[in-house]
C-alpha cells in the first residue's frame, strides 16, 4: 500500500477588496484556441484584470450545453446600420423568442475596439487588419448599390 502525501491548498477566508476589484468574469466559447488545443467546451470563470491569469474556471462541454439548452440565435443588420440579435430560448412558460433593440454598427465597432475588450480578447494586429478589410469591403458594396440606385433614378 503506497502512502501519498496529501496536497494542501491555501484557503482565503475573506478576499481582500483589492483582490476582488482585480477580478473580471470571462467566457470562452467552443473553438477558442488554448495553448494546447482547440477547446470544444464553454469555459467560464474569473481572471485577473491585470495579468489575465485565471482565478477560477469551470468547463462545460459544448455537447452538454446544446443538449440541455435548445437555442436558436440569429443576427441581422437593418438598412439604417443597426445590428439586431434575435434568440429563441424557451422560458418557464414556453414562450420563445427575444429580440434586442438594436445597436448601431458604429457603436458596435467602438465597443469592439475598446482597450479592455481588445485586452480580454487578446486581439492581434492580424485580427484587426481582418476586421478592417471586412469593413472596407462592406463600404465598397454599399457605395456600389448607391451608385446603381443613382443610375436607375431611385435616389431622392
Amino acid at each position: 500500500m503506497s502512502k501519498q502525501t496529501p496536497i494542501s491548498f491555501p484557503l482565503i477566508d475573506k478576499p481582500s477588496p483589492l483582490m476582488m476589484e482585480d477580478l473580471e468574469p470571462f467566457v470562452e466559447f467552443p473553438g477558442h484556441q488554448s495553448l494546447v488545443r482547440v477547446n470544444d467546451t464553454f469555459r467560464l470563470g474569473y481572471r485577473s484584470k491585470q495579468t489575465g491569469v485565471p482565478f477560477a474556471i469551470i468547463e462545460i462541454p459544448a455537447s452538454t450545453v446544446a443538449q440541455f439548452i435548445p437555442l436558436q440565435a440569429s443576427v441581422r443588420m437593418t438598412i439604417d446600420g443597426k445590428v439586431v440579435a434575435e434568440a429563441e430560448l424557451p422560458n418557464d412558460h414556453g414562450a420563445p423568442g427575444h429580440s434586442s433593440e438594436g445597436v448601431s454598427l458604429v457603436q458596435l465597432i467602438e465597443n469592439t475596439l475598446h482597450g479592455d475588450n481588445l485586452r480580454m480578447e487578446e486581439a492581434s494586429p492580424r485580427e484587426l487588419n481582418s476586421l478592417l478589410q471586412e469593413l472596407e469591403t462592406s463600404m465598397q458594396r454599399v457605395k456600389a448599390v448607391l451608385a446603381a440606385m443613382h443610375v436607375q433614378g431611385l435616389t431622392t
